[in-house]
């Protein structure tokens, strides 16, 4: 048997084995299996178009990287109904029949229908993603203004002929954002990342096929030392091997698909004992929390020559040992080191003339440390890309001195707010001052302005929670806002296939749709007409849930909003033990006030009866989105695969019924964690009562409060063991990851926690019921 005659074997063995998987042997239908009836759909889409195996791919004779991953892609697309297409270079095809795959620059095919007006891709710019795909007689052309807009329409060919289209083929699309990046959301989420896994290739193309062209993922990167070893200080930590290997194969990968990869990075880093190192090399701050008793802290002095020598030279080495990299995306220092504060620190004293002296983090430093990196990445690569966030912990004069100050850096990113990320821009939003000051700069120095933004996952929300009218409604306004290029940090989780990540690739090339309609769509596509219904529905009330804060311009839905999470990632809710209930709020009210003083107003209004009434107002959505969310699964099929899959992974595609356990777990979850919040707020507003009724020497009152607190306490634990019960009910589900949006080790651990919560309140009734 020759070669081919295998394959085709290989190839009809693979189909019955995988379509088996969904039923009982001996008792399969083989063409009414979703895999067969896709497969033929595929088939009856070729034939309109006249495609068959005596077509052949023509590329140009030298082909870009990115274009030759879309001939790839074309050929696995086309085996998957036994159409195998030899690939030949323009200067040796003489076929009648040919899918033409290039740009108008390499192709001399693609030019010439250029020139007699069938193309229209001439005109789009070669820094945008566009791509015209059209039938011409018996010709398919495929051609981008650019390798990566050729891959898109790829892309575009294969979506068209798994929907069953017709032989009219003219699709031209050009994405109104340029830049669109986002993660894999290894951000924060210790069950999947780079230490646990190999970035598989599934992954890469599915960000790919989202229309990403940035990774930008919180998760990968890290400090400085986590990356490339020290030579000024041999004592400090060494990367660790295997990580950075993982991140050059990720980023070699990423280019592959045309994927500008950034990594993260905090600065200053502090990667040794203290002790070791040379007394000019440190400094002091006074920190906004921890630090000894006073607050005081030595850190590293970005301002030491011996510490810039330091930083420079690993910057270098940066840039030479990670070859596919893209750039590198600064943060605000907070993740343990800060700047010195000036009135500590001699050397910082000196250069901070303007910034007051108790500051923690002047602005004169951060802009001379980013001029600084910025200038030891460009002698080693000038294109070496530089994407500064510095908009968190300066704001308003300070920010404008600092991001003016600074030089080196080739793209400049805030959110709407001026703050942490965010899900949702409320009705009343305005844009933040340094929202603005940030477009203003990049304008006048004609560099890129980003805008930073959540659309799939943040720490504060359950993994993949479905939200899609917000993606939706945040889009338009950003395009409102003359926004042109957008980043995610946190990003997609591709084992979900989720929703906000389907709804965010549509309006990110388009915001001018019609969300409802789109959605309604989307809705049946994925679980089915009557399911569809019903989590369309649960959709709605989740926008009504969310539309709750849009009074307020600052609300609970944005990163670093641990305190009142409704997701896991980050930290559950606390036990509402009430001799530290008020002590907690308040200690994290505080910090984040002395991060963001100007927020001062703001964050006193979590402390509010008004901010509790809106929390239980967006619990009641949230509750009744659960419900639509659940009822869904009952009527949705396990025998037909959603109608958009994107990745399949190692379980392979999801059915209908799997996907709507899925979006039900995640929207349960939030649920299940607001009601929790809503008691810890519950229980703060009790005691502080009680403690001003102590104040008062109202014994009755305080007595009454006390009992009120035992019943909120009794009431918390049901809960909290209802939570348990369905976390195991999603426990029972496999693949755990795909129809309970977590792994089972998670929810083994939130269970665990859960349970220790249970305990301490319980210990606490045996020791206050009277």
């Amino acid at each position: 048997m020759n070669c081919s005659k295998l394959a085709l074997v290989h190839a009809f063995c693979l189909t019955i084995c995988l379509s088996c998987s969904y039923y009982d042997k001996g008792k399969v239908d083989l063409k009414a299996t979703p895999m067969a009836s896709e497969q033929s759909r595929i088939r009856t889409s070729l034939d309109r178009l006249g495609i068959d195996t005596k077509y052949e791919i023509v590329v140009a004779d030298d082909p870009d990287l990115v274009e030759s991953t879309a001939v790839e892609k074309l050929q696995k697309f086309l085996r998957e109904v036994q159409v195998n297409l030899n690939v030949v270079p323009e200067s040796k095809s003489n076929n009648e029949k040919r899918i033409i795959l290039g740009r108008d620059k390499n192709l001399k095919l693609i030019k010439d229908f250029g020139n007699t007006g069938d193309l229209q891709i001439r005109d789009v710019s070669p820094l945008d993603d566009g791509f015209h795909l059209k039938k011409i007689g018996t010709n398919i052309l495929i051609t981008g203004s650019n390798p990566r807009g050729v891959l898109y329409g790829v892309y575009a060919f294969e979506d068209f002929i798994r929907t069953g289209g017709d032989s009219s083929l003219n699709i031209r699309k050009v994405p109104y954002f340029r830049k669109r990046g986002t993660g894999v959301f290894y951000s924060f989420n210790p069950y999947i990342n780079l230490t646990v896994e190999d970035f598989p290739e599934a992954k890469a193309e599915y960000l790919s096929r989202l229309g990403i062209n940035e990774l930008t993922d919180q998760g990968v990167g890290g400090y400085i030392h986590d990356l490339v070893k020290s030579d000024i200080f041999p004592f400090e930590r060494a990367p660790i091997a295997d990580y950075t290997r993982k991140i050059r194969a990720m980023s070699a990968l990423c280019k592959k698909y045309g994927i500008d990869q950034y990594l993260w990075l905090s600065v200053p880093d502090i990667a040794a004992d203290l002790d070791k190192y040379p007394k000019e090399a440190l400094g002091m701050v006074k920190r906004p929390w921890g630090g000894d008793k006073d607050g005081l802290e030595r850190t590293i002095c970005v301002n030491s020559p011996i510490v810039q020598k330091n930083l420079r030279n690993m910057m270098k080495k940066l840039v030479r040992e990670y070859p596919d990299v893209k750039g590198v995306l600064f943060y605000n220092m907070d993740g343990g080191s800060w700047l010195c504060t000036p009135e500590l620190c001699e050397r910082c004293k000196t250069i901070c003339t303007d910034s007051p002296s108790n500051e923690f983090t002047p602005w004169e430093p951060q802009a001379k440390l980013i001029t600084l990196l910025g200038e030891a990445a460009h002698e080693e690569n000038p294109d070496f890309g530089i994407k500064f966030w510095g908009a968190v912990h300066y704001h308003g004069e300070r920010f404008s001195k600092m991001v003016r100050a600074a030089r080196g850096y080739g793209s400049l990113l805030s959110c709407w707010n001026g703050s942490d990320r965010s899900v949702m821009i409320p009705a009343i939003a305005e844009q933040d001052s340094t929202f603005i000051i940030s477009k203003k700069i990049c304008e006048e120095r004609t560099i890129p302005f980003h805008a930073i933004f959540e659309y799939n996952n943040l720490e504060s929300l359950p993994k993949s929670l479905p939200f899609p009218f917000h993606v939706c409604d945040a889009l338009k306004k950003f395009k409102a806002w003359g926004v042109k290029n957008l980043t995610e940090i946190y990003g997609v989780l591709p084992e979900h296939n989720s929703i906000n990540a389907l709804v965010m690739r549509e309006f990110q090339w388009n915001p001018d749709q019609n969300p409802e309609k789109f959605l309604a769509d989307l809705s049946k596509r994925q679980f089915g007409e009557r399911s569809g219904k019903l989590m369309f529905q649960a959709w709605e009330e989740i926008r009504k849930g969310f539309d709750i804060w849009n009074e307020l311009q600052f609300s609970p839905l944005d990163g670093s909003q641990h305190i009142l999470s409704i997701g896991t990632a980050v930290a559950l809710p606390p036990p509402i033990l009430p001799d530290n209930v008020v002590n907690h709020y308040n200690f994290m009210l505080k910090i984040l006030t002395n991060v963001e003083p100007w927020r001062a107003e703001e964050y006193q209004k979590f402390k509010g009866n008004p901010f509790l009434e809106k929390m239980s107002l967006m619990e009641i959505h949230l509750a009744q989105a659960a419900e639509y969310a659940k009822k869904a699964i009952t009527g949705a099929s396990d025998r037909e695969f959603i109608g958009t899959c994107y990745y399949e992974g190692v379980n392979g595609r999801p059915t209908c019924k799997e996907h709507a356990e899925l979006n039900y777990s995640s929207i349960a979850v939030a649920d299940q964690l607001c009601r929790q919040r809503i008691n810890m707020l519950r229980m703060y507003h009790l005691i502080s009562e009680m403690d001003a009724s102590r104040t008062v020497g109202d014994k009755e009152k305080k007595k009454k409060i006390h009992n009120q607190c035992i019943d909120l306490i009794h009431n918390d634990i049901v809960l909290q063991e209802r939570f348990i019960e369905m976390l195991t009910e999603f426990s029972w589900k496999r693949p755990s990851l795909t129809r309970s949006s977590m792994t089972l080790q998670e929810i083994e651990d939130v269970i665990a926690s859960t349970r220790t919560k249970i305990g301490k309140l319980k210990d606490y009734l045996k020791k206050n019921e009277s």
